[in-house]
């Protein structure tokens, strides 16, 4: 009997020491873009000087009201904390973070954002 066609659940990778666990998991239902983005006209501009080939900052990119309703949903998510060990000579980092491929919304980010626009502007092509 062959295998089944069915579509596959989208999984999470968790890592726990040096072993990686993968585990399904339902996509989140993303809050909409609400209002319609762009709001305002987005431009890259580098935080400070010294990083202007290194580091571009597109300020204002959500809202306001934006930013508070998805700081609010992103902290409904189970969020993984990262562990706390650090390399020698490292400094102690802990992150709590939350990882999931969901290509409908990485497409909603780019094509309802104005981020494609703003990445793929001729002006910039001489930093990518």
């Amino acid at each position: 009997m062959g295998k089944s066609k069915a579509p596959k659940q989208p999984k999470s990778i968790v890592q726990k020491g040096a072993e990686t666990i993968e585990k399904s998991v339902s996509l989140p239902n993303w809050p909409v873009f609400k209002p319609p983005l762009p709001v305002a006209h987005l431009t890259l501009e580098p935080p400070v000087p010294a990083f202007e080939d290194k580091i571009l900052v597109a300020r204002n990119f959500f809202p306001k009201s934006l930013c508070r309703d998805y700081v609010a949903f992103l902290q409904t998510l189970p969020l993984t904390t990262t562990p706390g060990r650090p390399k020698r000579g490292e400094a102690v980092r802990v992150n709590d973070r939350f990882q999931i491929n969901d290509f409908a919304f990485a497409q909603r980010l780019w094509m309802e954002t104005g981020l494609k626009d703003l990445v793929q502007d001729e002006t910039l092509t001489n930093l990518w």
